[in-house]
């Protein structure tokens, strides 16, 4: 992970992003000096589980996943992000905890990166970014509902149908190791929906 030069139209793509969101210039200034830009190479994390949480970024370009180790070790892909979205363990942070979650960059990113701490001071200076904050965990709640409800109603091929709409174009950018822990089933399974020879009566673990 390394430092880089901040360019301008990064900060403007990042407003440019939460249409209907107004960022007042002043504001701008402040959150323009607290900024680093981090390039990120596949595979190389932004946070790791159970470390304490030290920053929020801001997706400029590349893809990551977020993901968590069960009891037994194996790797649950949670979502994917791409450019344009909010990338951190900003709850975790709000409760105290550490990190419940890895996110690690799938190929090459660039993100825009704040110390946490100084975010909650422009936070707590302006009701701008307690807007922000609002728009950034109601997405999560909605995301984090239609998933748990996908995984319980679902089956494999319904999952992975849902896969293909809300992240097009990502299948090829993606481990197909990854997708299936996403999906919740084996690689297996994945690759017989994939051949059209999954039917509903098979095992998708």
């Amino acid at each position: 992970m390394g430092n880089g030069e901040l360019d301008e139209s990064w900060v403007d793509y990042f407003r440019e992003s939460f249409p209907g969101w107004e960022l007042p210039r002043e504001e701008q200034e402040k959150f323009r000096g607290l900024l680093t830009a981090l390039s990120l190479e596949k595979g190389e994390h932004l946070v790791r589980e159970g470390d304490a949480p030290r920053q929020i970024a801001f997706a400029v370009s590349g893809l990551f996943r977020a993901y968590y180790l069960t009891e037994a070790g194996k790797e649950k892909t949670i979502v994917f992000r791409d450019r344009g979205k909010i990338l951190s363990a900003y709850s975790s942070f709000l409760k105290g905890e550490p990190a419940r979650f890895s996110i690690q960059a799938l190929e090459k990113s660039l993100v825009l990166s704040v110390p946490i701490g100084d975010f909650e001071k422009l936070r707590s200076g302006h009701s701008a970014w307690t807007i922000l904050t609002g728009r950034y965990f109601l997405d999560l709640f909605l995301e984090k509902e239609n998933r748990e409800r996908a995984l319980l109603s679902d089956d494999a091929e319904t999952r992975y149908r849902r896969f293909l709409e809300e992240y097009p174009g990502f299948f090829d950018r993606i481990s197909h190791y990854h997708i299936a822990s996403y999906l919740d089933i084996s690689n297996v399974t994945l690759s017989r929906i994939r051949n059209g020879r999954y039917h509903p009566c098979q095992r998708s673990g």
